[in-house]
């Protein structure tokens, strides 16, 4: 956990510079927006990989199949990234492109959800003896 409040502090001067580069060099700006959600980002997905583990060995031990728990994850994932991308497109003032990528995301977690929704829905009809 050491890495968060060097996270925290990096993010506090880059704020800083944020907002002298906004005014003078809005393009760096911007880069440097995307350099420090990027590394830290890549410094999180080893965590990230240990908590798919534990959904995984969660799901196995309840003898949940892998088609309840491979939606959830993509459907996480994909939040996660279009969040990101909404950030910095409005980070760069962009914000018909934030919308449009906010859409996105809701449609393709939308897709990754209808096999779920169709495992629930056939096992409610099978409950019900449908």
């Amino acid at each position: 956990m050491l890495w968060l409040p060097v996270a925290a502090g990096i993010a506090m001067v880059l704020t800083a510079i944020q907002s002298e580069l906004r005014e003078e060099h809005p393009a760096w700006a911007v880069v440097t927006a995307l350099s420090f959600m990027v590394v830290v980002s890549l410094a999180l997905l080893p965590r990230l990989e240990g908590v798919v583990a534990v959904f995984t060995e969660m799901a196995e031990t309840a003898n949940v199949s892998s088609i309840y728990l491979a939606p959830v994850l993509k459907a996480i994932a994909v939040a996660y990234i279009t969040s990101f991308g909404v950030q910095l497109s409005r980070e760069a003032g962009e914000e018909t492109i934030a919308t449009t990528i906010e859409l996105a995301g809701k449609v393709v977690i939308l897709l990754v959800a209808v096999p779920l929704i169709q495992a629930i829905f056939s096992t409610l009809l099978a409950l019900l003896d449908y």
